[in-house]
Formats: structure tokens, C-alpha cells, sequence
């Protein structure tokens, strides 16, 4: 189908393809997000569409039991939290695990209690103080308390060499290892409270920890199933096996290429809030039509990444219902700066205006995406349209590139990962093959190489070893510091096997100073107004680096059975499964 409509654009000629101040003391979601200064993500996701208006009809009172049978696009790659990057894996170990602090349901930037039921900020911004719920088992009947908190802390902050590579998050938002963490310490006051004492202020600091990655983990699964040994190393069986937190889900079985299986924790903490269903099976299929075909015959109860074309067959089915997310993602092609010939402006600056967005757009995103010219969505306040790359102009791709240092033909590797749909990039292959021809067009001469998703894509791509490729995000919380502040942070961290003396950025290369001090600065600086301007002053540096070619500002839809109630669309896909239930009819 894919082909079907990539032969259609390719006639029709030509396509294009489409991620403080003061102190504060909080229980609710409201002082939290104060504490948090995420006042850009509330308005980012408040001025998308809205995803309340397509939950799940609430169809009475929830009933409890039935199982759930989930179509996702894939195996998880990993459930040792820290190590997740990948939606699918999160999918999952939101359901199992726990963090300290987690995000509204539906909602990008508004926190509320999690594992700790409240928290105090210190007035230099630097002392996160939690104070954790009690009474709180992993499912292997580990005590939840300061110790374990500090004992994933410590894991975060110090993780073992043999994963190291294998991360992302911690990396990413910590900014390095040991002693070139963000994190200066970590302490415990009481059995029920710890603090982290940070080198520097980050203002997103406590919705990052909403993320996935920071999921608790029992310290004596971790231990137990040797979790810090290589993800390689037959020794080590925690995330296949044993996957163990606090959730009101817990692991029963995974068999690859078959299905993923939770059930209901049975002695859940919250008892409030403890799950409706028995049981949620993820069954991997990796085509969207075929997805939609397991749902429309029943065999699936509901699925992920409707394709675009696909709306209105779900619309118009009086046995399924559509839900929305909002747009919070963006696919790009990126290029590493340190790679020739990627490590010339002129080349980038070609590529990008080589690529006729808005063709790729109608062809793989009409009603879910719309043409991207910068990481920040458009709805974000400190969104800075871009003034580098000012559109498709193929002549003057022609001109950078006859007078860079790579004339045509321009060898150039062009990475794409095989198995996978992101909502962001919805058929890479086909994708693929509508740049590799705008690229042709202006005197690139591409060479395709690819990469199963899970087979090594994104650990090779994190860490440098592509000179040009396809990546996305899904943004976590609607902060720059979660998309910009992430993509092009810097750390001692060795890339593609090699150490660097200064700190320096794995994806995409991406070391210059000036943007490096500009992104610090946004991070650091508490006040909300301040702040976005801080980032609008980073995006003209960033845009202007051109690291990558953004494509596609996409949002993304799921498909269910009318039977499927209770489900909230969240635009970060933070979606609980505890609010779910099955009817019968």
C-alpha cells in the first residue's frame, strides 16, 4: 500500500518525506508544574488539538477484569528503564514502573504525585527534597523506600560501563558519569525521604523525572537478574525475565516476535487506582495495514499509529472509535558534523534545499502532519521560525553544493531503519526513496544503508556512527529542554568508541560554544518569560548550525474497539493503562 502510494507521488513529481527561584513545597499538580517553570509545554499542548475530545467514550462504570490485546509496531527493545529509548519499550514500562513524579493524563507539561507524594525545592534551585509514599512494595516484595529511591538514583548517575552506550536519558539529561553528572548528590533524610542536590539549576529537572527512564526499579531484581552487565551478556535476563517495579501492572511473559505479556499487580499500593483489566498482551505488527486488519477482524482490541490514509476507514466503522494525540513529534533528517562530507555547512544546507517538504508531507502524513522548519513545534511560545533554510530550491541546492567541498556527484550514506513505524516517520523505506530522489536531482549520489530499529539503529545512530540519517522524537514534556536541550546537549560520554577531551555531542555532532552556553542558560533559568526567550536566542544558533532538516510536525492516532473505554491520548503517549476497561459489547 505504502508503494502503492509512493508510485502515485513519484508521477505526479515529486515527494517528500515526512521529537527554582523560590522555594516551593507541592502535593498538587498545579504548584508542581510552578516548581517545574514548564509553563511552555501547557501552552504548546493546550494550542494543539485537543486529545480529551477523542478519549475513549466512559460507557458507564468501569467494569474490572478481561484482557486488553494491544497492536503495537514492535518488541520493546529493552525494559531495564534507564536504558529505554524507544516508544514501544516505554509503552510498557509505564504500566510496570513508577517515578518519583508522573504527568497528568493527557497533559504534556501538569504533574502530579507519584512515588513521591510531594516534594520541596530548595531557594538556589539545586536541592530537590522528595517525600515518598509509604506502605509501597516492588512486586518481588522489595521494600519501596529512600533506599531503593537513592539505590536507582545512584545507578542513573554512576551506570555501569558495560551499559553505558546503551543509555540515552540519563545521559542526555545528566549531561555524563560520576563526577561529570549533573547530579552532585544524592541523600537520605529518613526511611521515606531523600534529596538530589544538583551541580547547576534545570529548571525542567522535575519534569524530566516524569520520564519513563527514571521508572524505580527493585534494587534486588536489578542485582538478582544481573542488570548491569551488558544487554549482550546471556547472563544478564532482568528485562526479559524479570522486569520488576511498584505499577499497578507487573511482567508475566515475553516472547520475542509473539507477544508481551502484563498482568494486574495484585497487591498494588494505591488501591484507588489499581487496575480494571486483568491482563494487556502486545502483540508486534509491524505493517499498519495489517495492524488495521487485526483490529477490524477482532483479533486485536485496539492499535497504534492509525496510518494517515487509514483515518477515515476507523471514522467511518461504527464498531471501532479513533483517538487523537496531538502533535508533539517531529521527524527530520539529521546529518553528524563530524562525518564528511556532513562536516561542511554548504552540504547540509544543500540537502535541506533539496527536500520538497510538502510533497513528503501530503504523501505519508495527510491529516496527521504538517511541514516542520524547526525542532520547537509551532505551538511551543519559544518556536523560531526559521530564517536559514527558507524552503525547496532545488537551484540553489545545486549552487551550495557545486561550490562546497563535496561537488556533485556528492557520495553521501543515508541510514533508515528497517521494522519500525514512528508516528514521526510512518514508512522510512518509502520515505527513503522520495529524499534519496530529490537528493539525486541536485548532484548527491546516495548510498542506502539500513538497519533494523532493534537491531541496533538508534544505539549505532545515538552514538555517532551515521553521517546523515532518519531520527525523530516524540517530546516526553512540552519543554524545548526535552527536545533541543537533548538533542544537542554535550558530554564526556565516548562516542562511536572514541573519548574526547572537552564535551561533545554524540547524535549529531553538534559542538559549537555558542550553542552550548545559549541552551545552558535557557535550562538554567527559572523564570518562565526569561526563559522563552532564552530559547528563541538558541534556535536562531541551532538553525542556523543546520544539524539536521526537520520534516514533519506530526501528531498520531490509535484505533479501538468500541468495547475499549476509559483510554486518555496523551501527546507525549504517557497513556495509563490502570484507567482502562474492556465492556462487552
Amino acid at each position: 500500500m505504502i508503494r502503492t502510494r509512493f508510485g502515485a507521488l513519484i508521477a505526479a513529481t515529486m515527494l517528500v518525506v515526512s521529537a527554582c527561584g523560590s522555594s516551593t513545597a507541592t502535593t498538587a499538580p498545579s504548584a508542581a508544574s510552578s516548581a517545574a517553570s514548564t509553563s511552555a509545554a501547557s501552552q504548546a499542548a493546550s494550542t494543539a488539538p485537543s486529545a480529551a475530545a477523542s478519549t475513549a467514550p466512559s460507557g458507564g462504570t468501569p467494569v474490572n477484569g478481561g484482557t486488553m490485546i494491544f497492536g503495537s509496531a514492535s518488541d520493546p527493545s529493552t525494559l531495564d528503564a534507564i536504558l529505554i529509548q524507544d516508544g514501544e519499550s516505554f509503552r510498557i514500562a509505564q504500566q510496570i514502573y513508577e517515578t518519583l513524579i508522573k504527568l497528568k493524563p493527557g497533559t504534556a507539561s501538569d504533574l502530579e504525585p507519584g512515588l513521591a507524594k510531594s516534594w520541596d525545592v530548595s531557594p538556589d534551585g539545586l536541592t530537590y527534597t522528595f517525600h515518598l509514599q509509604t506502605g509501597v512494595m516492588f512486586t518481588d516484595g522489595t521494600p519501596f523506600n529512600a533506599d531503593a529511591a537513592i539505590y536507582n538514583v545512584n545507578r542513573w548517575k554512576n551506570l555501569p560501563e558495560p551499559l553505558q552506550g546503551s543509555d540515552y536519558y540519563d545521559i542526555t539529561v545528566f549531561g555524563g558519569y560520576g563526577a561529570d553528572s549533573l547530579i552532585s548528590s544524592v541523600n537520605k533524610i529518613d526511611d521515606s525521604t531523600f534529596s538530589i542536590t544538583l551541580k547547576s539549576p534545570k529548571a525542567d529537572f522535575l519534569t524530566a523525572m516524569t520520564l519513563a527512564p527514571f521508572g524505580m526499579q527493585s534494587p534486588t531484581a536489578l542485582q538478582k537478574y544481573n542488570a548491569d552487565l551488558a544487554p549482550t551478556d546471556p547472563k544478564n535476563t532482568y528485562w526479559q525475565t524479570a522486569p520488576t517495579g511498584t505499577g499497578p501492572f507487573m511482567f508475566k511473559e515475553f516472547v520475542p516476535g509473539d507477544h508481551y505479556t502484563i498482568v494486574k499487580n495484585p497487591n498494588y499500593w494505591d488501591p484507588a487506582n489499581a487496575a480494571h483489566l486483568d491482563s494487556v498482551v502486545f502483540k508486534p505488527i509491524a505493517d499498519s495495514a495489517n495492524r488495521l486488519a487485526a483490529l477490524k477482524s477482532g483479533t486485536v482490541d485496539i492499535i497504534d499509529f492509525v496510518d494517515a490514509n487509514q483515518l477515515n476507514d476507523v471514522k467511518s466503522d461504527n464498531t471501532l472509535q479513533l483517538l487523537m494525540r496531538s502533535p508533539l513529534a517531529i521527524g527530520k533528517y539529521a546529518f553528524n558534523q563530524t562525518q564528511k562530507p556532513f562536516n561542511d555547512l554548504k552540504v547540509r544546507e544543500a540537502a535541506a534545499y533539496a527536500i520538497d517538504k510538502q510533497a513528503l508531507v501530503s504523501a505519508f502524513f495527510p491529516g496527521l502532519g504538517t511541514v516542520a522548519d524547526s525542532d520547537l513545534i509551532n505551538t511551543f511560545p519559544a518556536y523560531e521560525p526559521n530564517q536559514t533554510i527558507t524552503g525547496y530550491d532545488p537551484q540553489k541546492a545545486k549552487d551550495l553544493l557545486a561550490s562546497s567541498t563535496c561537488p556533485a556527484p556528492c557520495s553521501i550514506d543515508f541510514w533508515y531503519p528497517d521494522n519500525t513505524s514512528r508516528p514521526y516517520m510512518v514508512d522510512p523505506k518509502g520515505e527513503f526513496e522520495a529524499i534519496r530522489q530529490m537528493l539525486e536531482a541536485v548532484g548527491f549520489k546516495v548510498n542506502p544503508q539500513h538497519k533494523d530499529w532493534h537491531g541496533g539503529y538508534l544505539t549505532a545512530e545515538a552514538n555517532g556512527q551515521y553521517p546523515s540519517f532518519f531520527i525523530g522524537w516524540i517530546y516526553d514534556y512540552g519543554d524545548p529542554a526535552d527536545g533541543p536541550g537533548l538533542f544537542y546537549a554535550t558530554s564526556t560520554a565516548k562516542c562511536n568508541g572514541v573519548s574526547y577531551t572537552t564535551p561533545h555531542n554524540c547524535e549529531f555532532g553538534e559542538d559549537n560554544p555558542a550553542v552550548a552556553a545559549a541552551m545552558a542558560k535557557a535550562i538554567a533559568e527559572p523564570d518562565a518569560a526569561t526563559r522563552t526567550q532564552d530559547w528563541k536566542d538558541a534556535m536562531k544558533l541551532i538553525n542556523a548550525d543546520v544539524p539536521d532538516v526537520p520534516l514533519v510536525w506530526a501528531g498520531s492516532a490509535l484505533g479501538a474497539s468500541t468495547s475499549i473505554h476509559g483510554y486518555i491520548p496523551s501527546p507525549t503517549q504517557s497513556e495509563y493503562f490502570n484507567l482502562v476497561w474492556k465492556s462487552n459489547s
